[in-house]
């Protein structure tokens, strides 16, 4: 069984659309495209602070043994 997405096939039926008022011409298609003037509103979102260093813990060299789990090794 083949799901369908519904906002997949509206975007494929405008697509469809587009090509046939332009003959399937993608020139034709994209000069159509750049004289549209672009007043969508856009959204600038901050910039994600990336970590400068990751500061790793260090194991310790000397490990003390826990006495009443682990007994002492000589």
């Amino acid at each position: 069984m083949i799901h369908r997405d519904p906002i997949v096939e509206e975007v494929r039926k405008h697509r469809a659309a587009i090509a046939r008022e332009y003959g399937n011409d993608i020139e034709a298609i994209l000069a159509a495209l750049e004289q549209e003037p672009d007043d969508t509103p856009t959204v600038a979102l901050p910039a994600k602070r990336l970590a400068t260093h990751v500061q790793q813990r260090k194991p310790r060299s000397t490990r003390r043994p826990n006495t009443r789990m682990e007994p002492t090794r000589r």
